[in-house]
This record gives structure tokens, sequence and C-alpha cells, in this order.
């Protein structure tokens, strides 16, 4: 074995490794495709920008999805200044907020970070829970009626992110200029 070894060229040896390395790569993304997914920032939603409680840590990065959300057919309003001046935050902005909101169509999200995180969309549904609006279980399932019982037993839930379907629904990283789409249809 060691034999063969030397008689190998060194171009022989580096690509062997880089088939050995792909081959485990392949096999990763194929068998374990989470594996090389980003794990959510959950703590997010608790980050605030200025405000009377918090210095000002800056803004690193700046981007804004856009979310619609329909329960059985109607649209459920996110309402304007969401994640603005909210207990905790005083006088300041979440690092999840929205300033305007629209009553048919998509609310543009602000996300507002100190540096690059993974944001997912539960997140700002915490944010908003603060609010008396829609929020998550314990388990970071969608809540939206917020009687304390997951989405997930009472509607039937579909998501799409820029026109296609998505199924990482809470965990969902947002992205700039996302188009996110969630729909509750309640259980018969």
């Amino acid at each position: 074995m060691l034999k063969g070894l030397r008689a190998m060229s060194t171009e022989m040896k580096l690509a062997s490794l880089g088939g050995i390395a792909t081959v485990l790569f392949l096999s990763v993304a194929i068998l374990q495709p989470e594996f090389l997914e980003p794990e959510p920032d959950w703590d997010v939603s608790d980050g605030c920008l200025g405000g009377l409680e918090h210095a000002d840590v800056g803004i690193s990065e700046h981007y804004h999805p856009d979310l619609k959300i329909t329960k059985d057919g109607q649209n459920v309003q996110i309402p304007p200044n969401t994640g603005i001046d909210q207990v905790g935050c005083r006088e300041g902005m979440r690092w999840i907020h929205v300033h305007d909101a629209s009553e048919t169509a998509f609310t543009r999200l602000h996300i507002e970070t100190p540096s690059k995180m993974n944001v997912p969309l539960g997140a700002f549904f915490e944010v908003w829970s603060r609010e008396n609006g829609p929020s998550l279980t314990e388990d970071r399932e969608f809540d939206i009626n917020r009687n304390g019982i997951s989405d997930w037993e009472e509607f039937d839930i579909t998501m799409s992110v820029n026109g296609d379907t998505n199924t990482d629904f809470e965990s969902y990283i947002m992205e700039d200029l996302d188009d996110i789409e969630l729909t509750f249809t309640s259980k018969s």
C-alpha cells in the first residue's frame, strides 16, 4: 500500500483527495442537508437600536423583506410602527421593525442589525407579540390567535418565498427583498 502511495504523483494525490472531499460533501448535502443550513439567531428579537435602555450599537446590516399574512382568506394587517418604542426598547427600534403597513398587500419589514445575523421569520412574531399581535408558542411555532396552541394543530399553513414554496416557516432566514407569503387556513 505504501509503495502504491509513493508511486502516485502529487497531482494524482490531490485529485484523489479532492474526489474524497467531494463525495463527503455530497453525502452530507444529500443525507443531512440541515447540517449545511445556517442556524437562526433567535436573540435578534431582543435587539434594540438606540432608545432609553440601550446604548446605540450601530448598524452594519440593513435590509427589507416583505411579508403578507392571510388567515382564512382575510389579510392579517401588521400595524405600522410594530417594534418601535416598545417596552424594553423605549424611544428606540427593535432590530426587526415596521414603519408603514399595508392593508391589502405585503408589509415591508426593516431588519437593522449590528452584524450579519441569520434573522428568522419567527423572530418578527416575537417582536409583534409584545404589542399583542400574533406570536409564537414556547416551542417557537406560530400562534396567530395568541391562544397558546400551536397553529399547526388548528390550521393548514403554507408559505412561499418569492413565489416558491418554502417549508422552513418560523425558522426561515429572511433575506433582502424577499416576498414572504404565509397562508393560514382553518382545519375543518
